[in-house]
């Protein structure tokens, strides 16, 4: 069973592709956290999500939460686990309300007070049909479909990717309001704009070629640059 204070272990996850693969990862995931995965374009760093979200057909390794298989978890994971697409999954011909209701049907904890809390502080216009709505909105109905029922672990994969800079800060600070405001919570994104980084996370996993090659706190990493982006950039092109 999935509890609040969720724990998640790797043990030696891999996964295989054609074009690429994931070497055998181990990792301990906690409660509290806020964590980014940050590297290149085919470093692993989506693979790595959907693996946690329960959406790949098959891995090497154990994934354990709280002491139990993700595997013998699928059904209940996407009740414990949300998840933000780069690109908002959805019918392009439903309006924003359409969309809201159609996903309460897959989630046992959706909440429509907090979805409509969320719908007003992004001010996202409900008679809005998806397919027309720029990229900032499409990111904000994507972060309410996978905030709206509060879940443990909340996966965003380049959650600001094409956002202007306000939008971006405004999407982040509404993550940190949210994990802070419970912090058994856990969320693990991905980005490759490393400025984001130094506002939401902090803990680092650096991913390249498949392989995890650091996991530090934002401070460890502060130490070896000027900026905590330039630390960053240090580290992936010296790896």
């Amino acid at each position: 069973m999935i509890t609040d204070d969720v724990r998640i272990e790797l043990r030696s996850v891999s996964v295989k592709y054609p074009l690429f693969e994931l070497q055998p990862l181990d990792l301990h995931l906690a409660a509290g956290e806020r964590v980014a995965l940050v590297g290149p374009n085919g470093a692993g760093k989506t693979t790595i999500l959907r693996a946690l979200a329960g959406r790949l057909p098959s891995y090497g390794g154990e994934i354990l939460f709280d002491n139990v298989e993700a595997r013998t978890l699928l059904r209940r994971l996407k009740n414990h686990v949300g998840v933000m697409p780069e690109n908002l999954l959805c019918y392009g011909w439903m309006t924003v309300r359409q969309h809201f209701d159609f996903m309460t049907q897959f989630f046992d904890e959706w909440d429509r007070e907090y979805e409509t809390a969320l719908i007003d502080r992004f001010e996202i216009p409900e008679k809005g049909v998806l397919a027309q709505l720029s990229n900032g909105t499409r990111a904000k109905v994507a972060f309410v479909s996978a905030e709206a029922f509060r879940p443990p672990v909340l996966l965003l994969d380049e959650p600001t990717a094409g956002l202007d800079p306000v939008m971006r800060r405004t999407l982040i600070d509404a993550v940190i309001d949210i994990v802070d405001a419970d912090r058994r919570r856990l969320v693990l994104f991905s980005t490759h704009i490393l400025e984001d980084v130094e506002w939401l996370a902090e803990r680092v996993l650096v991913m390249i070629e498949g392989h995890l090659k650091a996991d530090c706190s934002v401070d460890e990493i502060r130490t070896n640059g000027p900026t905590l982006p330039a630390a960053l950039y240090t580290l992936l092109e010296t790896e």
